[in-house]
Order: C-alpha cells, then structure tokens, then sequence
C-alpha cells in the first residue's frame, strides 16, 4: 500500500487516512468551539501592591445597599433629687422613657440596638442627678 497510514477499527476493517480526515476535522472543530466558550478570563497586571490593596472581580451587574447603619449618641439624665437612691430610680425612668420613645418611632423595624450606657451619678447643692451616654444603632434607608 506504499505509504499510505493504516488504523484498525474494532471489527478488524481496514480504514485509510483519507476516511479518517473529515471526523478527525469535526472534532477538532468542536474542541476548538468548547474551548473558546470557556476562554473567558481576567488579567490584573502592574498595580502596586504596596500599602493597602484590594482587587474585587464580579460578573453581572453591582448591587447597590439599599441601607445603612448609622450610630446615634445621645444623653439621658434623670430628675434631681435629694438621696442617691432616688436620682437611681429616676434615671432607671428616665432611661426606659427614651427606649420607649425610640420604639414608638420605630415603625418600619431600623433601629437595631439599643443602650442606655453606664449611669454616673453626681451630687451638686445636696441634689443628686444621674446620667448617661445612651448609644443606637439604626438602619436608614439610602435609596
């Protein structure tokens, strides 16, 4: 057969190169094909890397936060009164009128904490007053 190349099929016939060539070109074709629908990459080259860096790769459209956390301080202070004791108790009042306050207001569920802090008395002209830094964490919304 001179130099013609010969392959075996399983049923022992004889195949020539020039049968084999139209198959062989469809799957190259497909290879090809499948290769180029998953080619599909990203390069980062020539950022410095020095200080803080921070590389974020998505696909599809960005979303954007609809809300926001923001942190309110305030200060609560109880009535005066002549015992310790008693300014206390009208802090403790005082502090359970602002939660309820902030609770009332809170008609669509954005605040998500709430804290009256540490209550500090002191005592001017035999009158003692207790009061504190109170601390909220809200949601507001951004759109």
């Amino acid at each position: 057969m001179g130099r013609c190349l010969l392959f075996l099929n399983p049923c022992a016939r004889i195949i020539q190169l020039t049968e084999v060539k139209p198959m062989m070109k469809l799957i190259l074709s497909l290879s090809l094909i499948s290769s180029f629908a998953f080619a599909q990459s990203v390069g980062v080259k020539d950022i410095p890397a020095d200080g803080d860096t921070t590389i974020e790769i998505k696909k599809g459209s960005k979303t954007q936060n609809e809300y926001e956390v923001i942190q309110s301080e305030d200060e609560v202070e109880g009535d005066a009164a002549p015992l310790l004791k008693e300014a206390r108790v009208n802090w403790k009042k005082a502090c359970a009128d602002w939660k309820a306050e902030i609770k009332d207001l809170n008609k669509e569920n954005r605040v998500l904490t709430l804290s009256c802090g540490k209550m500090e008395c002191s005592t001017v002209a035999m009158e003692s007053t207790c009061r504190s830094k109170t601390n909220a964490k809200i949601k507001v919304k951004v759109k």
